[in-house]
């Protein structure tokens, strides 16, 4: 706790000088690349940057004077939570997060690079959430891999080793940032980039948290995939179509397979997003799973698409969007086609609302929303959605992707509505702090098969970067640049 107590006291001296002004550096860390998003950190020199706030950033000033083929960094994030209605019953809970990293790059070469990371995420306070993951993985190794090649120049660079992946808007691979653990793979990866495109082709296998230092994975749970990303194909617009085949045993620590044999699967998917002119804006991602499952075969889709348009000449530059979700769900679950898709490694924080409650998985989602960014500094978010099961003949299924509800045919297929309220002030590219309300109001099938208590999930957090190379999770993820 100690180290908590040091970073607080840092937060408030911080906040009593809010006047300076926002950090304006560019992230070299080729960790915030989409794709790749593990290079080691790298100072931020550009010139007229804004130094005022340095002796927060001790590490950054280190680096300066460290060899430029060797780097440290890492980032400390503390978050308060206090849940209520947990399992929509009468179980509330208050209890406060931390997570630290700490990050060392070895360089010796423009195309040779060393990288490892370690993490230590930890809760503190509980009373009813478990001391467990996601919440809670002692001083493990998060990243370490050495990498051939630049991810930043050159046509080809390859790695082999632990490494958090994350692709596009992540959806359907990347890291849940917002856990207090995450999630990172064992992986073999070959990266062809150029000007305009970028072609990844991966084999991996996730890393468990299960508190043990190495994370052994499970043998046989691998995923393989080729994700490509295109700026040029279409006019301002990213596109990028991706194959990924998946393969699992039967076995009790993967709820997709349990109890229905070996799972054999490929999702071939598209995302796209773009601007529109008029400052409208579009972002559409859509999946379709075959294979088999057991003695079933697969026949799954999922869909998201999203409008929305910025008011630049209003107060705030507001952003309003409109957007569906859909995962389909199986509806016989005695017959011979598995319906039901799976969601397979998303960062499902805010892509279905702030509670968390709810996985890509028998699912029917919309949601209307705003974004504000009433200074440079301060960006807010306000949101309502509603959630339907695809079919009542299937499950109700958390944002893990494991059963939070089992199946009630012939109960009403309306889960419940949620309103999220969220603001956070980012003080310069290595500090930021915010706050939230989230609460799902239980619906039709919430009150027939729970006790039907509506959640809600407040929260306040504050992240530091030693190095101030900035952060993974963004701000306003909606919102277009």
């Amino acid at each position: 706790m100690h180290r908590c107590i040091v970073l607080v006291l840092l937060l408030v001296s911080c906040l009593v000088r809010q006047g300076v002004k926002a950090q304006t550096v560019s992230d070299l860390n080729a960790d915030s690349r989409s794709s790749t998003n593990s290079a080691a950190p790298a100072p931020s020199d550009p010139a007229g940057d804004d130094d005022s706030l340095d002796w927060l950033f001790p590490i950054r000033k280190l680096n300066r004077s460290l060899p430029s083929w060797f780097r440290i960094g890492g980032e400390f994030r503390g978050r308060l939570e206090g849940p209520t209605g947990i399992g929509f019953a009468r179980t509330d809970d208050f209890y406060y997060l931390d997570r630290l990293r700490v990050k060392l790059g070895i360089k010796p070469k423009e195309w040779l690079l060393f990288y490892g990371e370690v993490q230590d995420s930890r809760i503190f306070f509980n009373h009813h959430i478990a001391n467990a993951n996601p919440y809670e993985d002692k001083w493990t190794l998060w990243q370490a891999f050495p990498q051939v090649g630049s991810s930043e120049t050159g046509w080809v660079d390859a790695l082999a080793g632990r490494q958090v992946l994350r692709f596009g808007d992540e959806r359907v691979i990347g890291p849940s940032e917002w856990l207090n653990v995450g999630r990172t793979f064992n992986v073999a990866r070959v990266d062809l980039h150029h000007p305009g495109y970028e072609v990844s082709v991966f084999a991996s296998s996730v890393v468990p948290g299960d508190n043990s230092d190495l994370h052994n994975a499970l043998p046989g749970n691998n995923m393989y995939g080729v994700y490509g990303s295109f700026q040029n194909i279409v006019p301002k617009a990213d596109f990028d179509p991706y194959v990924l085949w998946r393969v699992a045993p039967s076995s009790s620590e993967l709820s997709e397979t349990l109890n229905r044999g070996h799972l054999n699967e490929v999702t071939i998917g598209l995302h796209w997003k773009g601007d529109l002119p008029a400052d409208f804006d579009y972002d559409t991602e859509f999946d379709g799973q075959t294979g088999s499952l057991g003695p079933s075969s697969i026949a799954a889709w999922a869909g998201y698409a999203s409008v929305g348009k910025t008011f630049r000449k209003v107060a705030a530059a507001p952003h309003v969007f409109l957007e569906g979700n859909y995962a389909s769900g199986t509806k016989n679950p005695k017959g011979h086609e598995w319906n039901t898709f799976d969601q397979l490694y998303p960062s499902n924080h805010n892509k279905l609302g702030f509670a968390d409650e709810v996985g890509r998985r028998n699912l029917v989602h919309f949601r209307i929303g705003v974004e504000e960014e009433p200074t440079k500094k301060w960006k807010l978010t306000q949101q309502f959605e509603s959630y339907w099961l695809a079919t009542s003949n299937d499950n109700f299924y958390a944002s893990s992707g494991t059963i939070a509800v089992a199946a009630r045919p012939g109960a009403s297929r309306h889960i419940g509505n949620e309103f999220d309220a969220i603001a956070e002030y980012v003080v310069n590219k290595g500090l930021n702090f915010g706050f939230g309300y989230a609460r799902m109001f239980a619906g039709q099938f919430l009150n027939t098969t729970t006790l039907g208590h509506d959640y809600s999930y407040p929260y306040a957090y504050f992240e530091y970067n030693f190095s101030k190379t900035g952060f993974h999770f963004p701000v306003t993820p909606n919102k277009r640049n």
